[in-house]
């Protein structure tokens, strides 16, 4: 019987493979099975809690099947023992007290001194408690009432737990409108709001909080005030500090909108969905479906394919997520499952890093800080990754990003906005702008559109991709082969070294040279925002130089790493500084720039 059951799950698993030429190769590798040595396993193989059996190869413990509903007390039972384990293990994943700001406890004296408890000491310093302007209370089992608070009024605790909810807000529609905190409701909502008139993912929301005995929980459209004579703005900017100082994140991985919930019954197959089998001394082990899938449940879930999210969940200190077949932990120590599963995934660890970006400053292989090739590469896939996510409001592309790029630039030691970093004045390289410039579109894509800033909200500057909407890509660009451009001016240096105080909008102040590509040579690569456009604009565009490959060969095959800029004024024109616009980056031979002609000094607006 047994037979028969394994039998007919290994087929279900590969009878897609039937009139092909591949055979059906199943292979365990720890407490997995794969099929033809293929990702993802298709089995996953446990040995139950509490037997002390020991196999030749060992089995992870773990549970076959899982509970049909996540309301149960038993699962929020496992789900606060993770946070537990968390609170009392991990000492990267704690959070310093606002009233403390020392030193993490578990870095000793002898290893003050050294670079990762140097940089882990700092990182942590900057975690350190900062309320959110506002909570929901979400009350105690004794007075279950809900009111907004403002944690600036006299009776909070400057010590307070509290959950921030990541979720999708969805499409609004006359018969569902979004639910949210505005000037006209704001007062009614620090009196109460009734639980009914909750849509189903904020109910959610506050069952789990209250399930994990947390009385305060954070909502972006109910703890900032949204709409006209709103602070978004404000608030916007303050995301670092609300995601890093939560005590967990809840993430609604399986809602597709506020009204649909994400606490839901999980489909139970009416197949056999694991097969017991027991060895010789009679100890059982099961050989189940494989479930503990966190890449396709979670990273590619429709959730994590926002904007918003990339930056919740590097900022947050440990995030759990409530998906259609199972709910996960994340937080500086991996990944746990619900069926008892751990999982590590070097990768994912790099956004699922509660001292976001140590991972990225600290090398894994040894006790020392990374390179700077590799934090280029790491920032520029971080970008890469970010510019494939989706807005409901484009106009936010910036802003979601901010609270990441302040760690960064801070954990980085260099300056940085809008999708663009630049090292310091006081930094011994200086290429860091440079290469952060040189994105360009796609290839595989056609254009990238310009985003419609409304009138009350800042507009980028268009030398930033985050000024567009679309999918980026970077030149690729040799390291220590190239020399750089000194006379290219950052756009944050104006603002350091002006004493006048008033605010200017970030330029890029470069020399520009003509295009002369009367000659063909396959050296040529200039990739334009827009694939369509691109015989116009090559007529009228104008190249700025960021850097010089150091190869030896005459100097007009030398090849050159431009931007690509379009005077808003005509070339002609007696202005000394011309405004340009960015549209593209590229390399060429130096033969193909006009140096005989003095150029144009240019402010890239």
């Amino acid at each position: 019987m047994h037979q028969c059951r394994w039998c007919a799950m290994k087929w279900e698993v590969s009878k897609h493979l039937e009139g092909t030429t591949q055979n059906a190769v199943f292979s365990r590798v720890g407490s997995v099975i794969k099929l033809n040595e293929s990702d993802p396993p298709v089995f996953s193989i446990f040995k139950p809690e509490g037997r002390g059996f020991e196999t030749p190869s060992p089995i992870q413990i773990g549970r076959p099947r899982l509970r049909i509903s996540p309301r149960e007390a038993e699962h929020f039972r496992l789900v606060k023992r993770w946070l537990q384990v968390c609170d009392e293990s991990h000492d990267a994943c704690r959070r310093v007290s606002r009233a403390k700001r020392t030193a993490p406890p578990h870095i000793s004296a002898n290893e003050m001194d050294s670079v990762e408890s140097m940089v882990c000491r700092d990182i942590q310093s900057r975690k350190a408690t900062q309320l959110p302007t506002r909570l929901l209370d979400v009350g105690t089992a004794d007075i279950p009432k809900i009111r907004l608070r403002s944690t600036q009024s006299e009776g909070t605790p400057v010590e307070v737990e509290y959950v921030a909810l990541s979720h999708p807000w969805g499409e609004a529609t006359v018969l569902n409108p979004h639910f949210c905190t505005t000037t006209s409701n704001v007062m009614a909502h620090s009196k109460e709001i009734k639980f009914e008139a909750l849509p189903n993912t904020f109910k959610d929301a506050v069952y789990a909080t209250r399930a994990l005995g947390v009385q305060y929980l954070w909502i972006d459209s109910l703890c900032i005030i949204q709409g006209p004579g709103g602070d978004f703005n404000t608030e916007s900017s303050r995301m670092e500090q609300v995601f890093s100082s939560a005590y967990c994140v809840i993430a609604a991985s399986c809602a597709s909108g506020q009204c649909d919930g994400f606490l839901k019954n999980r489909f139970q197959s009416s197949k056999n969905d694991f097969v017991t089998f027991s060895l010789a001394n009679n100890s059982p082990f099961y050989v189940s479906r494989y479930l503990d899938d966190f890449n396709n449940d979670v990273l590619e879930g429709p959730l994590n394919k926002r904007g918003w999210v990339l930056q919740e969940r590097a900022l947050a200190r440990r995030t759990i997520y409530f998906t259609n077949k199972q709910t996960y932990f994340e937080c500086g120590d991996g990944v746990r499952c619900e069926t008892l599963t751990k999982m590590n995934n070097q990768l994912a660890a790099l956004l699922g890093d509660p001292n976001f970006p140590q991972k990225a400053i600290m090398s894994a292989a040894a006790p020392q800080e990374t390179t700077r090739g590799q934090r280029i590469l790491y920032y520029q896939d971080l970008y890469k990754t970010y510019s494939k996510l989706g807005f409901s409001h484009w106009e936010d592309r910036a802003v979601a990003m901010n609270g990441l790029e302040q760690r960064l630039a801070w954990g980085f030691k260099c300056r940085g906005k809008f999708g663009i970093l630049g090292d310091s004045i006081q930094a011994d390289h200086r290429s860091l702008l440079h290469r952060s410039l040189l994105w360009t579109r796609a290839l595989n894509k056609d254009s990238l559109r310009n985003i419609q800033f409304p009138s009350h909200r800042e507009k980028i500057p268009t030398w930033s991709w985050m000024a567009f909407q679309g999918e980026i890509d970077y030149l690729s660009v040799p390291f220590d082969q190239v020399d750089w451009d000194a006379e290219l001016k950052s756009p944050w240096e104006a603002t350091e070294t002006k004493s006048t105080g008033r605010s200017e909008k970030p330029s890029i102040r470069a020399r520009a040279y003509r295009l002369s590509l009367r000659e063909t040579s396959p050296d040529v690569n200039l990739v334009f925002n827009s694939r369509d456009q691109l015989q116009p604009r090559i007529s009228n565009a104008l190249c700025v130089v960021v850097g010089r490959a150091r190869e030896i060969v005459p100097e007009r095959g030398r090849i050159h790493y431009v931007l690509l800029v379009r005077p808003f004024d005509s070339v002609g024109s007696s202005m000394n500084v011309r405004t340009c616009e960015r549209v593209g980056a590229g390399s060429l031979p130096r033969g193909s720039i006009d140096f005989h002609h003095l150029g144009y000094d240019v402010a890239i607006i």
